[in-house]
């Protein structure tokens, strides 16, 4: 059942926006509203409130925002509570499928192409490479619960992982270095961009064109300090959350 809604009336106190934005993302988080549930419409809340539709409006608009609420329109439209996003923790390296795993979600992978291709300057120059020589390039649809939520095209030195095409793609790549080469990836170098949907991503990941993505660039390093991946991933930015951790306070 919905927790019922109390403002506090009265001079000094907060607007009632805030505290309809507090109570609310308060229920979100100890589990009172859960993912998937539907909030009753604007002119609802409005009534049993005693506050104008724009109060709420503004209130349930700041809980979008922050990626609490969803709302869908058309036939079955409406407010929604969002499902948590998914972490991508920067503090810890580790592949993306351990990752989703740590987080009680099951991981998969679907293979939009695989294959051997001379290096561009840019992978070369990641990988410390020669122009001329190739790399494996593998770009997959990765999968949370079997639903998308990044796209990740990945380079490997083909001269070291060349019988990677002929392995099972679907799953961790990561632990195919580790088990086939010893070469398991154990640092990392990444850079993060904003970034916009184009036509085929938003195909592969259910999402309008234009959508908001998180570009992740990656190179990846053996434990020998040799560079293994160049990869470029995009992660939906309406299920990611970024995580980082800092050490210690650098004063300024």
């Amino acid at each position: 059942m919905r927790p019922r809604l109390q403002l506090a009336r009265g001079h000094g106190g907060p607007p009632a926006h805030l505290q309809i934005t507090d109570q609310l993302g308060e229920a979100i988080a100890n589990g009172k509203l859960a993912p998937g549930d539907r909030l009753p419409p604007e002119r609802e809340l409005a009534a049993e409130l005693s506050v104008s539709r724009m109060t709420v409006r503004q209130a349930l608009g700041a809980l979008e925002s922050q990626g609490l609420l969803v709302r869908a329109q058309g036939r079955g439209g409406g407010t929604f509570v969002a499902r948590p996003k998914l972490e991508r923790d920067l503090g810890t390296f580790s592949g993306l499928s351990e990752e989703l795993r740590r987080q009680g979600v099951r991981a998969g992978a679907r293979v939009l192409h695989s294959r051997q291709r001379v290096a561009s300057t840019t992978v070369a120059a990641a990988l410390e490479l020669q122009r001329s020589e190739h790399v494996v390039e593998i770009e997959r649809v990765r999968l949370a619960d079997g639903e998308p939520f990044a796209i990740e095209r990945s380079c490997f030195p083909a001269h070291r992982f060349a019988d990677l095409l002929g392995l099972d793609l679907e799953g961790s790549l990561y632990e195919l270095l580790a088990e086939h080469w010893d070469a398991a990836p154990v640092r990392a170098v990444e850079r993060l961009e904003p970034v916009l949907a184009t036509e085929a991503e938003a195909d592969a990941l259910g999402v309008p064109r234009g959508a908001p993505l998180m570009l992740v660039e990656r190179i990846a390093y053996d434990a020998a300090g040799a560079p293994v991946e160049f990869a470029r991933d995009r992660f939906r930015g309406d299920r990611t959350r970024i995580v980082a951790w800092t050490s210690e306070l650098v004063q300024r």
